[in-house]
């Protein structure tokens, strides 16, 4: 009897030992308790701000071409470099077009000696009244022809009709140029221009001299006061963008709104008597034009950190009960570390701002470790 209690008493232990270990398992296959962190969907007063995206264009250029011959003897300019209104670009050889302004006066007088002549044989009736015409016809072509070369002999030096920067010069000293030749083109940074497209339903707050803050992705933190300068009448043909828009799309219902922003950003060097630019505006730039609404708006909002994103929708996990549940929402612009709500949600309801990347539709949570910012 004592051998068949002590085979009796080994098994079982053995039955409990296995059913402990099965237990252990079991425990370890269970997945983990769920910790979240929640905040509560709530209604605020918000000053809202509009934001257009544009790029910075050159405020005026000039492309020039020649209006005369000959050969450039002088060249006063350099690429890149600085001219002012009235500075002298260049000077051509003037040997052509004087040898050539000779020969055009010396055309004029015979054509009016002739002129005088026919006209003393008509009184005398020994021509006719035709030729007679012809005679004059041919002085005032050679005025039209006096005049033109005249004309090029004064644009032997070339001077700049703006002040500006060389940024073409296709010439060098030595060429010989003819007229339609392209010489330099000045380009005026003084300013620059920064095209943006705006919603028509926003085209009653934006107004030709109104002053709004300018920021380039150059310079962070930097504001450029800027004018509107120009509101366009057409819509649908502007190149800037606005909101999230695709850069360079044409948009129909957006109207092209043109802010001119000074390059005028100085500061005085301690050691030199003259002001260095400290911000330069380049053509070309990535422009951020920020628009404060007048009117406060109650709206919806939420932390940031709780938008989910999944492919091309935007959602957010809500607790309901003790599960959570994905939900899609449309969102607006940000309000600080939040963004306001649109569509999809309601005040009070409780959305995840923090927690388990693995989080899922349906997901039971405990409400114990619930953590309620709010």
């Amino acid at each position: 009897m004592s051998i068949v209690a002590v085979l009796f008493g080994i098994g079982f232990w053995l039955a409990h030992n296995q059913q402990t270990q099965q237990a252990q398992v079991q425990a370890a296959a269970r997945p983990l308790p769920v910790t979240v962190a929640v905040e509560p969907v709530v209604r605020q007063s918000l000053t809202t701000q509009t934001e257009y995206i544009g790029q910075s264009t050159f405020w005026r250029e000039v492309p020039m071409t020649a209006t005369t011959q000959g050969i450039v003897r002088e060249l006063y300019v350099r690429l890149n470099g600085p001219v002012r209104v009235g500075q002298s670009l260049l000077k051509v050889d003037t040997d052509v077009n004087e040898a050539s302004l000779a020969l055009a006066e010396a055309t004029l007088a015979k054509a009016r000696q002739d002129l005088i002549r026919y006209e003393t044989l008509q009184r005398e009736n020994n021509v006719s009244g035709t030729e007679v015409e012809n005679a004059r016809l041919q002085v005032r072509n050679a005025e039209f022809g006096l005049t033109s070369i005249r004309k090029q002999v004064s644009d032997a030096l070339i001077k700049a009709p703006i002040g500006g920067t060389i940024t073409e010069k296709p010439i060098e000293r030595g060429m010989y140029i003819a007229p339609g030749t392209p010489l330099v083109t000045i380009t005026d940074v003084s300013a620059v221009k920064v095209t943006i497209s705006v919603p028509e339903t926003e085209l009653t707050v934006w107004s030709t001299g109104q002053v709004v803050p300018v920021e380039f992705e150059a310079y962070p933190g930097v504001l450029f006061p800027g004018m509107v300068h120009h509101i366009g009448l057409k819509g649908g043909d502007s190149n800037a963008t606005a909101g999230t828009s695709v850069p360079g799309t044409s948009v129909p219902g957006r109207f092209p709104v043109e802010i001119r922003v000074a390059n005028t950003r100085l500061r005085q060097h301690p050691l030199r008597q003259y002001p260095l630019r400290q911000h330069p505006l380049r053509v070309g730039m990535t422009a951020h034009v920020r628009r404060k609404n007048s009117l406060a708006v109650s709206a919806l909002t939420i932390p940031r950190a709780a938008l989910v994103q999944t492919g091309d929708t935007t959602a957010v996990y809500v607790l309901q009960g003790q599960r959570v549940h994905l939900r899609p929402i449309q969102t607006g612009e940000q309000a600080g570390i939040n963004v306001i709500v649109r569509q999809g949600l309601q005040a009070g309801e409780q959305v995840v701002v923090s927690g388990p990347s693995g989080l899922r539709d349906g997901l039971s949570v405990s409400r114990k470790q619930l953590t309620v910012i709010r």
